[in-house]
C-alpha cells in the first residue's frame, strides 16, 4: 500500500509540474462585449431606414509564445428595423484567426468564418462570410475599442450588389458585398487578481456600416470586460 501511495505521489508530481510548464509557455486573453447600436440610413436609397440591433461579442485568443495567438470569436445580436419594419438578427461564428498581443491585455485580431444577417420583411436573410479585424488597445483606465468587417454575401442576390466604399462597379464588388465599421474609447478600470490582468467598464463608440447598397451611421453604447493571463516567454 506504501508503495503504490508513493507511485500515486509521484505520477500526481510529474502531472503538475507538467501542467506547471504548459501554464508558463501558453497564454491567452479573452474580451465580452454587451453592447447596442443604432444605425439611420445617411444616403440612398434603400428598404430599411434605421436598423437597431442588441446582443455580445466574445472573443478570445490562444498561444504558444510571446506575442502571437490563435483567435476565435462569436457575435450575437437582434433587434428590428424601421422601413418596412420587422425583426432584425445579426451573428457570426469565427474560429479561424491569428492574433498579436503587443502588451499584456491588448490585442490586434483577425478572424473569419460563416455568418448569418437578415430583416423580416425588410432585408432578405443571407448567409454572410466575414473577415473580421479586432484591436482593443490599453492596459489602464481609458482603452481603445476599433473593430472592422468586410462580408461577401451568399443567397440573397439583392444584397450583393456590393458595398458603396468597396465597388469596382456601377453594381458588383470585388472587395465584399457588405462593410461596417467602429470605433470607440470605453473608461473603466484595470486590476490584477488571481492571475490574470483584468479590466470593465462602459464604452461609447461611433458605428458605419454599408447595407443593402445604402451607407448607415450611428452610434455604439455597451459595457466590455476584458481577461488575460500573463504573457508567455516560450517560443
Amino acid at each position: 500500500m506504501r508503495s503504490a501511495l508513493i507511485v500515486m505521489l509521484l505520477c500526481g508530481t510529474a502531472h503538475a509540474d507538467r501542467w506547471s510548464r504548459l501554464a508558463d509557455e501558453w497564454s491567452g486573453a479573452a474580451w465580452l462585449h454587451y453592447e447596442a447600436t443604432v444605425l439611420d440610413r445617411v444616403e440612398h436609397d434603400a428598404s430599411v431606414k434605421q436598423i437597431g440591433l442588441a446582443g455580445a461579442r466574445l472573443h478570445g485568443v490562444f498561444g504558444h509564445g510571446h506575442v502571437f495567438a490563435f483567435h476565435a470569436g462569436l457575435d450575437l445580436a437582434a433587434g428590428g428595423t424601421v422601413g418596412q419594419g420587422g425583426f432584425a438578427y445579426d451573428v457570426a461564428f469565427m474560429p479561424f484567426g491569428v492574433a498579436l498581443r503587443p502588451s499584456e491585455r491588448s490585442v490586434i485580431a483577425l478572424g473569419t468564418g460563416v455568418g448569418a444577417m437578415g430583416g423580416v420583411p425588410s432585408l432578405d436573410g443571407a448567409v454572410t462570410l466575414p473577415i473580421d479585424l479586432t484591436a482593443e488597445v490599453g492596459d489602464g483606465r481609458v482603452r481603445l475599442l476599433a473593430r472592422g468587417r468586410v462580408s461577401y454575401v451568399a443567397g440573397a442576390a439583392s444584397r450583393a450588389d456590393g458595398a458603396p466604399s468597396l465597388s469596382t462597379g456601377p453594381e458588383s464588388s470585388l472587395l465584399g458585398d457588405e462593410l461596417e465599421a467602429m470605433l470607440g474609447v470605453r473608461i473603466g478600470r484595470g486590476y490584477h487578481e488571481y492571475g490574470f490582468n483584468s479590466g470593465n467598464g462602459y464604452f461609447v463608440a461611433a458605428s458605419y456600416r454599408e447595407l443593402e447598397g445604402a451607407r448607415f451611421a450611428g452610434v455604439t453604447f455597451g459595457y466590455s470586460i476584458d481577461l488575460a493571463s500573463p504573457r508567455s516567454m516560450g517560443r
